[in-house]
């Protein structure tokens, strides 16, 4: 299948009036489904998805999460991702409890800071510890009934995992024009996120920590008896495939890490709940779609589209959009290298995308 793509008063890659449209044809399914995804450089991105990108099989296996995610790896793609209640409506899923791919190691946020996508971050970069520095008391972190997401400083300077929508006073923090970090202790009683959002709109953020000098600072600029808020957190429970789908669909009050042990998710008809990771069960894996597909491109421009560095930047900007839309596992290259048209104003250019 071949999509035509018109680009206008394309200069330099950065046009906000360069417009694709790319039709995207799944044949795996019985009827037709389309993807139509709107590409506007610079300026914004939509997409409107019919398309069923998983088909879930249900293995009658008793097996651990690991052994699950092992066969699932080796025999279809990967444990079962949900990312809408419509796809929990799958036959797959008409079992009683059945392992799918939400997760959450310990190993990733309870023995190190961790490098995963659910281990610990600093609220202003969003990133992982790039030291490993900790401070944690003893036994912490745990994850108490599941919920422990954020993160205080005690009165003995040392840290503490807590749920989030706990109330406490916080240290935010600014640099100086002279590179010097400043620490300032605000009194009032806030969420987390409320802190958060306080520390970015009056200072910079709340306090980074990846040294023992800065947790000195920090617990120097709180009065000594007081808990407060650090820019400590993370995302509990990713899936298998590293999907970045938030759909969830716990019974109530789970997750709860029932003994401080159940870090896997556990699917019974329409419901999660956390179990030991050890324990067996059947499971569902999934296959995700595949889809190839053709544009061909033609563009009315004033640059040379026959020189690699800017065809190589248009296949760039194309993956950034396509990555924002939430698209993974996609590879861009030039199926036929960009040529200059004879007797047209245009250059045009087949690009492959699958």
């Amino acid at each position: 299948m071949h999509v035509f793509c018109s680009f206008r008063q394309f200069k330099n890659i950065s046009c906000c009036s360069l417009t694709i449209w790319l039709v995207l044809l799944a044949v795996n399914y019985t009827m037709k489904h389309y993807v139509i995804i709107s590409l506007l450089f610079g300026c914004s991105l939509s997409s409107y998805s019919q398309v069923p990108l998983r088909t879930y099989t249900y293995v009658n296996k008793q097996m651990t999460w690991a052994g699950a995610q092992q066969y699932c790896r080796a025999n279809y793609d990967d444990l079962a991702t949900i990312t809408s209640s419509k796809e929990m409506s799958s036959p797959a899923f008409a079992y009683s409890q059945v392992w799918i791919g939400l997760h959450d190691d310990p190993n990733a946020w309870m023995y190190n800071m961790g490098n995963e996508s659910n281990s610990w971050r600093w609220s202003a970069t969003g990133e992982t510890s790039p030291t490993g520095y900790k401070n944690w008391s003893a036994g912490q972190p745990n994850n108490k009934d599941g919920h422990e997401t954020c993160v205080v400083m005690n009165p003995n300077g040392q840290w503490d995992d807590v749920i989030c929508a706990q109330l406490n006073p916080f240290v935010c923090y600014n640099v100086t024009n002279q590179n010097q970090t400043m620490y300032v202790f605000i009194a009032n009683n806030f969420t987390w996120n409320s802190a958060q959002a306080y520390c970015r709109q009056y200072y910079t953020d709340l306090t980074t920590i990846n040294y023992s000098d800065d947790n000195a600072a920090v617990y120097s600029a709180k009065p000594q008896a007081q808990l407060v808020w650090i820019g400590l957190y993370r995302v509990s429970y990713t899936w298998s495939d590293n999907s970045p789908s938030t759909y969830r669909s716990w019974y109530y009050l789970s997750p709860n890490n029932y003994k401080f042990a159940e870090f896997c998710a556990l699917m019974s008809i329409n419901n999660w709940d956390d179990s030991p990771c050890g324990s067996a069960f059947n499971f569902v894996c999934e296959r995700v779609s595949k889809q190839k597909t053709m544009m061909r491109i033609k563009i009315k421009t004033d640059s040379d589209i026959t020189n690699s560095v800017i065809n190589a930047q248009i296949l760039q900007q194309l993956s950034a959009k396509l990555s924002i839309q939430g698209w993974t596992g996609f590879d861009l290259h030039w199926n036929i290298k960009p040529q200059k048209i004879k007797q047209e104003t245009g250059r045009t250019s087949a690009c492959n995308f699958s």
